[in-house]
């Protein structure tokens, strides 16, 4: 009896980093594999949701070549379908932390061929405002200020360098601000300077630990508020707590996790991201779904 090939598609988002410039050698490397995926672009933001709805129909497997934001729009584009398709990261993004966290190879032709290859893995998601899914998570302050600042011709030319160059600018002089988060029905309010829920609390393939004991499948979010007053602070916490994981009882940062986590803040100046796209919303509220994305990973691979 014959064994039916699966149905591949390719959505690349030409207005990522390398999603342009990768796409001919991520088409050589579907070739070279005997496979020939339907080939979608991105348009604008938010159309990988658009594009993935309308191809789940009719495949089985999705590639995404782009950054984490595209990838967890398709994602939330697979659940609004109902769709079991499993995603491919191909990473053509800045940080590509979904693909570290999964052991996915950064280069995007290489992992064609390693994820054709590979396993389904369930990861947990977050959930925004009750629509989008969150691959790393949402936050408002000097995240989305960094992810601000990174934008243009310095990404173009320094990749994931650029948000240490950006970060540090914004860091000088941190905009503060009130937050009230809620975890689990608890209530936090306090003065921020960051203000994040996480999914994935270790990125740069674990080396910085934004959130302690934070998985992937840990079936839980992560909620980090930071109070740095200036770049001391900022350094404070992400050389002692995130590099080295020295974990201290410190007035100017706390952690909490649960399963629903929001966070809000009545200053409309205040920027706000999700997977590091910015978005213009001063609350943020996000529930937990265990294991609901499926995703392509390499045989054997390690999971954050």
């Amino acid at each position: 009896m014959a064994v039916l090939s699966p149905r591949v598609a390719l959505i690349v988002n030409p207005a990522s980093r390398r999603g342009a410039e990768a796409e001919a050698s991520v088409l050589r490397a579907f070739d070279e594999a005997g496979t020939t995926p339907t080939v979608e672009h991105t348009r604008s933001a938010g159309d990988g949701e658009r594009a993935a709805r309308e191809l789940s129909a009719t495949h089985d497997m999705l590639f995404v070549l782009g950054g984490d934001g595209t990838v967890m729009e398709a994602a939330t584009g697979l659940a609004e379908s109902g769709s079991r398709a499993a995603i491919g990261i191909l990473p053509g993004g800045t940080g590509n932390q979904l693909a570290r966290a999964l052991s996915i190879p950064l280069s995007p032709a290489r992992a064609v061929r390693r994820l054709l290859g590979g396993v389904e893995q369930c990861i947990d998601v977050g959930i925004l405002n009750g629509h989008r899914r969150v691959g790393i998570g949402a936050g408002m302050g000097l995240d989305a200020a960094m992810i601000a600042g990174a934008r243009g011709r310095l990404k173009q030319m320094l990749g994931v360098a650029s948000y240490m160059v950006s970060a540090t600018a914004v860091a000088i002089r941190p905009r503060r601000f009130g937050v009230r988060a809620e975890v689990d029905g608890r209530i936090i309010e306090r003065e921020a300077a960051l203000a994040m829920v996480l999914n994935l609390g270790n990125i740069f393939n674990g080396l910085l630990e934004g959130a302690p004991g934070s998985s992937l499948t840990d079936g839980r979010l992560d909620l980090v508020i930071l109070d740095a007053r200036n770049l001391a602070d900022f350094l404070g916490f992400s050389v002692w707590e995130a590099l080295l994981k020295r974990r201290r009882p410190d007035s100017r940062w706390s952690f909490a996790n649960g399963s629903r986590i929001s966070i809000e803040t009545s200053d409309a100046a205040i920027p706000a991201q999700v997977d590091g796209d910015l978005i213009e919303l001063r609350r943020l509220d996000l529930s937990v779904a265990p294991g609901a994305a499926r995703l392509l990973v390499p045989r054997g691979a390690r999971v954050i």
